[in-house]
């Protein structure tokens, strides 16, 4: 294997890619990177599968920190991989720094690991001034990675905390969309629906955003449903498109409060693409709307709520986001909390 060209250009491109994928996955602030996207989603579904035979959101509440920590691991791995293919292309890269005698495999994949660790030479050094200087690019390059690592962290733990805010801030309205009605209609007039849902936007548009530019954070799970944003999110636009449709009361500036709140959902779906969440085949359960249809401000039947439910286009995505995230539709509409 030493000395053989083809894997030094081998190595050459692993590094570069590796190097590509964290830069995109960090810095664009608009998708992760080809490597990161596929790993991190192949993880969990992994983990979805396990759920899906047992519930267990406890597992996957616990899943997306070692979900990024595995990252690291994989981003650290790869270019220690490809700097030692690198260094294997030609037999005098690495040389025992007493004897000068040449380094065998193992001796240079342990050269390259304390190289990039950025920890300096030891028993090995490099054979000449050009892998000198290539030993200097890879211990920056190690650098470089360890870096991205920790400012991708800190930002991503800040925007789940504020993720789970988002939805416990939603269910104050309610547990279920019947909930949510019950609680804010106050006989069909829904006082003070338009400052609540004027509160939300802010929180949901930036969440958007933070997904988009992390789409990790559609891998950190929450236990109970009351704080998981799909399941919330979901309650909230279902209640808000049923009010917006069966209310004939409703004034002018809630009924566009209620616009802008789902044109932010809207924006918020998205971004979901990002963790490969695209619409399902199959078209959604709805409940018995008998319960909504007798509530005193409405004044559609239970079938035409559902038939206008079901011509929504985004039920389908929503279908699909609660299932990635691990929970059930009929959680939904669900007031139990979980």
């Amino acid at each position: 294997m030493i000395g053989n060209p083809l894997i030094g250009i081998i190595g050459f491109l692993l590094i570069a890619v590796v190097t590509y994928d964290a830069i995109q996955t960090t810095l664009s602030a608009s998708n992760s990177g080809p490597l990161t996207n596929r790993f991190i989603n192949a993880i969990w579904e992994v983990f979805l599968r396990i759920h899906r035979r047992r519930k267990s959101h406890a597992m996957l509440n616990a899943v997306g920190p070692w979900i990024t920590i595995s990252l690291i691991i994989l981003w650290v791995s790869l270019a220690w991989l490809g700097w030692f293919l690198l260094f294997c292309s030609v037999p005098y890269a690495v040389v025992n720094s007493t004897t000068m005698v040449m380094a065998t495999a193992l001796e240079r994949f342990y050269f390259i690991g304390y190289t990039i660790s950025t920890l300096g030479y030891g028993d090995y050094v490099p054979g000449d001034n050009i892998w000198r200087f290539l030993s200097a690019l890879a211990a920056a390059n190690g650098l470089f990675l360890f870096t991205l690592a920790v400012t991708y962290i800190v930002p991503v733990v800040s925007a789940t905390v504020q993720k789970r805010q988002c939805a416990l801030l939603i269910s104050s309205l309610g547990h279920s969309p019947l909930h949510i009605i019950q609680n804010t209609c106050h006989e069909g007039s829904f006082p003070g629906l338009a400052d609540q849902l004027a509160s939300m936007q802010g929180p949901i548009t930036t969440l958007g955003q933070q997904h988009l530019a992390y789409p990790i954070l559609h891998y950190y799970h929450s236990q109970h449903s009351i704080s998981a944003l799909p399941v919330t999110l979901t309650r909230l636009y279902q209640a808000l498109v049923i009010i917006e449709y069966a209310c004939p009361r409703l004034d002018a500036a809630t009924r566009l409060q209620i616009s802008v709140i789902k044109d932010s959902i809207y924006q918020f779906l998205n971004t979901l693409h990002t963790a490969f969440i695209y619409p399902s085949e199959r078209e959604p359960r709805f409940p018995n709307f008998a319960a909504y249809a007798e509530l005193p401000c409405f004044d559609k039947s239970s079938e035409q709520i559902h038939d206008h439910l079901s011509s929504q286009s985004r039920q389908k995505l929503l279908l699909c986001y609660n299932f990635k995230d691990g929970w059930d539709w009929d959680d939904v509409w669900n007031s139990k909390n979980r």
